[in-house]
């Protein structure tokens, strides 16, 4: 049995997964790291099939670990319509048009359905049914939001899911309606369920595809694992665990994943007990499988766009969708998609049986009663798994300094702490500065991990350090403004267009600078912190660790922080195999 290394990674600056240390290279034998020192040491362990890697300068961290991602739909949407790409109007209606000519040349039944998802609220503020007619008006269309609780849907898709201006407004949800009280083809949170359930599901081969696509963009990204957000039936889209259970059992799915089983809005406290009952079978079932899911996923609220987050204190005046009866107006705080009594039994229950919850919340309220429910949950059951609430967009200061004493992770999705001109009009410019408190929240002891919730943002783990550290977006081209891009489609007549009356002018230039994160701060976050919150590992640089390894193209410490924006994946290492290299 030889000494030698398989891979040699010289010339570096090592991160461990906590700290930047004078470390310059790393050795690696089989799937484990064998030596962490300098060149000339590594270097020693090199044979005559060792794979050299020059660093050239750049950092080498822990593989990143997206600790709250949608990667099987995500792969899925790459593979179908995918408008994430769109820089304007123009672009994503050509992307539709060619989407649309595609059907038609194919032999698909004529009233099969394009979907797929992306589009911008800054782009298309007001989406109506008008402007998909306007391109394909003879078969079903639907797309989902870049963030993926509103739909937006042409005419032949609400006449087969029979939503009419007599359809009842769904629990916490929305039928946006126009100023003659007919639908427009906006469908905000459940209300998207009434379209989404009557498109056909992906089957299980094309989700295993769309997963193993993920992957490979993953890869691209320097992220060697990561945690599924939601396992079960969500909007009108399948079951994604069979497609990791499937894909693990192949050996083509080789990033180390988790999931988290999902719990369904509304799920009434007296049903609690059912549903612990069914999630410990699931988590037996796939723990057999060799894919984890000691998880479980909740969504406390909504969204502050469209006025469906729970705040503590009311949106502004006319916040919420805009358009019809269904407006979030001056007197309304958003919702709970629970009942805080079922918050608590869930919380408490799952608890009891070893589930760590994963908490959607984006408004103060929610936060609130969530921790109010985790506080209770430890006084009647003592120490247990380690909760996380993911987004954090507002937090009460009293509440931020509770999640440390809780053993509380933040689950951060650091690439929205930053001025968002379409939240701004519905919580007040004040509201949005203080957002995203990490400061607060790692000073009071909190655990950090990171994610991206992509495809809702871009899954590139330097982009959100860079506003993690900055609390800004780097300077990007204004959008261009749907209505000029609909090529003599008329947009409907009445429907409410442009900001509030009343609303700021624009955004904060930046959120509060003193609620920034270090750049060891992000980096650990989005290795180590996200690697021990959602796969129970390391995520270290060190040795007898698994080799998943990250190599920059440059060192960000190097640097001033304004430039970490610049830093690329260089080479992705996955249990000592290198499954990218950028091309030179």
């Amino acid at each position: 049995m030889t000494d030698f290394a398989d891979l040699c990674i010289v010339a570096g600056r090592v991160f461990d997964g906590r700290v930047r240390t004078a470390h310059t290279a790393v050795a690696v034998r089989g799937s484990r790291i064998i030596a962490v020192a300098d060149d000339a040491r590594v270097l020693a362990l090199r044979g005559p099939e060792t794979r050299l890697i020059d660093a050239r300068g750049g950092l080498i961290t822990p593989g990143f670990v997206d600790a709250h991602v949608h990667a099987a739909f995500a792969g899925v949407e790459r593979l179908s319509c995918d408008l994430s790409g769109a820089r304007t109007a123009e672009e994503t209606l050509a992307l539709i048009r060619a989407a649309a000519d595609e059907a038609d040349t194919g032999a698909a039944d004529p009233d099969s359905w394009i979907t797929g998802g992306g589009w911008s609220h800054e782009l298309f503020p007001n989406p109506t049914r008008d402007i998909l007619d306007a391109i394909v008006a003879d078969r079903p269309v639907a797309f989902s939001d870049a963030g993926h609780h509103t739909l937006w849907v042409n005419s032949r898709a609400l006449e087969l899911a029979g939503i009419t201006r007599e359809t009842p407004q769904p629990a916490n949800g929305r039928i946006v309606l126009d100023a003659a009280g007919d639908p427009t083809g906006y469908l905000n949170e459940t209300a998207a369920e009434l379209v989404g359930r009557i498109i056909p599901p992906a089957t299980d081969a094309e989700i295993a595809a769309g997963l193993l696509d993920a992957q490979q963009h993953l890869w691209s990204l320097g992220i060697t694992g990561w945690h599924e957000a939601i396992l079960g039936e969500y909007n009108g889209k399948a079951d994604c665990t069979a497609a990791y259970r499937r894909t693990i059992a192949e050996g083509s799915l080789r990033s180390r994943t988790s999931g988290a089983l999902w719990i369904a809005p509304g799920l009434a406290e007296a049903d609690v007990p059912a549903l612990v009952e069914r999630f410990e079978g699931l988590r037996a079932e796939n723990a057999a499988a060799g894919f984890a899911t000691t998880t479980a996923k909740a969504m406390i609220d909504g969204v502050p766009h469209g006025g469906t987050a729970a705040l503590l204190e009311p949106y502004c005046a006319h916040g919420g969708v805009k358009g019809g009866e269904g407006d979030a107006g001056p007197a309304s705080s958003g919702e709970l998609h629970f009942t805080e009594s079922a918050v608590r039994a869930l919380v408490q229950q799952l608890d009891a049986a070893g589930f760590a919850l994963h908490l959607h919340i984006m408004g103060d309220r929610g936060i609130r009663v969530a921790l109010d429910a985790v506080e209770a949950a430890r006084i009647a059951n003592g120490p247990g798994p380690r909760h996380h609430v993911a987004h954090l967009s507002m937090i009460h200061p009293d509440d931020a300094a509770r999640f440390g004493p809780l053993g509380l992770t933040a689950n951060m999705q650091a690439l929205w702490a930053a001025p968002d001109p379409h939240v701004v009009p519905m919580i007040g410019e004040e509201r949005m500065r203080r957002g995203y408190p990490f400061r607060t929240l790692a000073d009071g002891g909190a655990d950090l991990a990171m994610g991206s919730d992509w495809p809702v943002s871009p899954p590139d783990p330097w982009l959100a350090m860079h506003v993690a550290v900055n609390r800004s977006l780097p300077e990007r081209p204004p959008p261009t403004d749907a209505a000029d891009a609909l090529e003599g489609a008329d947009p409907l007549e009445g429907a409410a267009a442009g900001a509030p009356a009343g609303a700021p002018a624009g955004p904060p230039d930046v959120l509060d600078s003193g609620q920034a994160l270090t750049l060891a701060e992000s980096v650990a976050a989005y290795t180590s912190g996200s690697a021990a919150l959602v796969l129970d590992a390391a995520g270290r640089i060190r040795v007898g660790e698994r080799a998943d390894i990250a190599v920059a193209t440059c060192d960000p410490f190097a640097g001033p922080r304004e430039a970490i924006l610049a830093t690329r994946t260089a080479v992705t290492v996955v249990g000592g195999s290198v499954v990218f290299e950028l091309a030179p």
